[in-house]
């Protein structure tokens, strides 16, 4: 669907965008966006795919500032990625422990506050290149550039959950 972008030594390819679900009353909608990876980060340089459900606002959107990463749509919606950065999760113990996280926003800018959000799939693959080090986790944020309006963070796990039998 899209061309590949490289940033930060990640290359990203858009293979889906499109609106899901519209008018979904801002009391229904959930912090930050849902996320599912395919795969956990390895030493190959085998593409991982992404898929997010993100929920955006119906209002008037504006440009964005940071256009580096994946155009969505026209000059007003990005999948953006900002590198390795620490973020601190809950372990399974109940305590927080400081972990490596690739760190990707899906970036609109809306300067007015909404009362209904649309619901946005997107699925990308992302390829870390050769000599670039390997994630403990990735997350996605959904970010408005305008700090008025800006809502939830959301971390996930690159090693998908094993089932216990």
């Amino acid at each position: 669907m899209g061309n590949p972008v490289t940033v930060n030594g990640v290359t990203l390819t858009l293979k889906q965008f499109f609106k899901f679900d519209t008018n979904i009353p801002a009391s229904n909608k959930p912090n930050g966006p849902l996320v599912n990876i395919s795969d956990s980060e390895g030493a190959n340089s085998t593409p991982y795919t992404v898929t997010v459900l993100a929920y955006l606002p119906d209002n008037s959107l504006n440009p964005v500032t940071n256009t580096s990463g994946l155009q969505l749509q026209g000059n007003e919606i990005y999948l953006n990625y900002y590198g390795i950065n620490s973020v601190e999760m809950l372990n399974k113990d109940g305590n927080f422990e400081t972990n490596q996280g690739r760190e990707f926003r899906v970036e609109f800018n809306c300067t007015e506050q909404a009362s209904q959000f649309d619901l946005y799939y997107i699925q990308f693959t992302y390829e870390v290149q050769q000599g670039q080090p390997s994630a403990d986790v990735i997350w996605v944020r959904d970010e408005d550039e305008d700090p008025e309006t800006d809502r939830g963070t959301v971390t996930v796990p690159a090693k998908p959950v094993k089932p216990t039998a």
